[in-house]
């Protein structure tokens, strides 16, 4: 998971979102509070000049107040809004909500501003107080008026703030998030795409890669298609220099074959038998390189109907004189995932095999199902005994001496199946003789795959 580009892109897309938000939901609540606590203090300003606008001090130095202030707060008993006005640090008024209590604030200077203090009130509530000493012109001591108000309200006020931009954070990051998740999962397609093209050359449904990648992965398609044509290209190399091996050897090894001719005849049998085991070995080998190297390349793949009405026509007339009918039944998308020359090889060695113990009879049908290709090729001879089946498939192993034959047919197809990863096996045919079945890599619906 962690070697993942898209869970790297999108996790690093969410902390960096996940931080961006948190950071804006810090200062947008520090704004918050700071306007707030302005709010609220300006809040106590105005009560204060309310206070003092309605107070008063006679010629005896008496405060008078023509009004009380308005706010009803005032009159509610440890409402936790209090006013008070104190001289020479004793209550002469204050609010009713006050009762009989008294604000024990720190006095500030004569004609002082007015100063924001923190202090505890009657109900053991954090208190905001605005606290001002002022001299009246007929006073002979200051006044010292002082305004209260409940800094809870401050607080709830700044968490009712905060609930609502985490809520609405919130909603925006998840939003933002799922659009980070869209936009990855989109911009990554293209590799999506490229992945499921490279498993379908791999699978023989394409030979090449589509041009129609986005510019920044075009670049990596146009490597992997030169890439493709370079295997090619070593493939075509490496059968070419393998014919030319055969050739090589086989011209000598016939020239000594027509030599023992000339040889007395028990030392030219043997001679001869060896040239043929030595030229049966070499195909046989050549073959198995030839397959080895070939069997996993990319893209290969053959039609099997085409390949078995090729291998049926020259059938039909390599056995006219027998008279041989040759049925087949195929499906028309049933692709086999390799080269078409490796195909006839084990189709024709099974055909021609047919052809020579059938009675009449040749049977060929074939299906495709689950990346499997099963071909049968059955006749309506004599058979072989269940006991001998694994017999015949082991390499030279005849059971007729009389028919023309190596021996080899059967362990060639063997083989081949083998290293395209599959199988062979004979069984009883429902036409009374013998079944070769034939398992072997597929590929289904190549057409709609292009």
């Amino acid at each position: 998971m962690r070697n993942s580009l898209t869970f790297r892109l999108i996790a690093t897309s969410f902390i960096w979102v996940g931080a961006a938000l948190l950071v804006t939901a810090v200062l947008l609540v520090l704004l918050f509070r700071g306007h707030i606590e302005n709010h609220f203090n300006r809040s106590l300003q105005d009560h204060l000049e309310e206070l003092v606008s309605a107070s008063n001090v006679s010629q005896a130095d008496v405060l008078q107040m023509t009004w009380r202030p308005s706010d009803p707060r005032f009159n509610r008993p440890h409402s936790g809004w209090y006013w008070e006005i104190q001289q020479s640090g004793i209550s002469i008024a204050r609010s009713d909500s006050l009762w009989r209590d008294s604000l024990k604030v720190a006095v500030p200077g004569v004609n002082d501003v007015a100063r924001i203090q923190q202090l505890v009130g009657p109900e053991q509530e954090s208190l905001q107080v605005l606290a001002q000493n002022i001299t009246f012109p007929q006073s002979k001591h200051p006044l010292l008026f002082v305004v209260a108000g409940p800094a809870i309200e401050i607080e709830q006020e700044v968490w009712a703030f905060t609930m609502q931009v985490a809520i609405t954070l919130a909603v925006l990051g998840l939003g933002l998030l799922l659009a980070i998740w869209f936009q990855v999962r989109f911009g990554l397609h293209p590799l999506k795409a490229l992945q499921q093209a490279l498993g379908d050359i791999r699978h023989g449904k394409k030979e090449r890669l589509p041009q129609n990648f986005p510019a920044e992965v075009q670049p990596v398609v146009s490597e992997l298609n030169a890439l493709l044509d370079h295997n090619s290209a070593l493939l075509v190399r490496a059968r070419t220099q393998a014919g030319n091996l055969a050739h090589a050897i086989k011209n000598p090894l016939t020239v000594i074959r027509n030599e023992t001719k000339t040889i007395e005849a028990e030392q030219g049998n043997i001679i001869r038998k060896q040239v043929d085991s030595m030229t049966a070995s070499m195909n046989r080998y050549l073959l198995r390189v030839r397959i080895a190297g070939t069997a996993d390349v990319l893209g290969a793949r053959s039609n099997v109907e085409s390949v078995v009405k090729d291998l049926c026509f020259y059938m039909e007339r390599l056995y006219r004189q027998r008279d041989i009918e040759i049925n087949h039944a195929l499906p028309a998308d049933c692709w086999f995932q390799g080269e078409a020359q490796d195909l006839e090889e084990m189709l024709g060695n099974l055909i021609d095999n047919a052809c020579k113990w059938a009675n009449n009879i040749v049977r060929i049908s074939a299906e495709c199902a689950a990346g499997r290709l099963v071909i049968l090729v059955e006749d309506d001879g004599e058979g072989i005994p269940e006991e001998l089946h694994h017999y015949v498939l082991k390499r030279g192993r005849r059971l007729d001496e009389e028919t023309p034959g190596s021996g080899l047919g059967l362990d060639i197809v063997r083989d081949i199946a083998e290293l395209y990863r599959g199988s062979l096996e004979l069984d009883h045919s429902a036409l009374g003789g013998l079944v070769a079945r034939l398992d072997l890599p597929a590929v289904k619906a190549v057409k709609q795959a292009r």
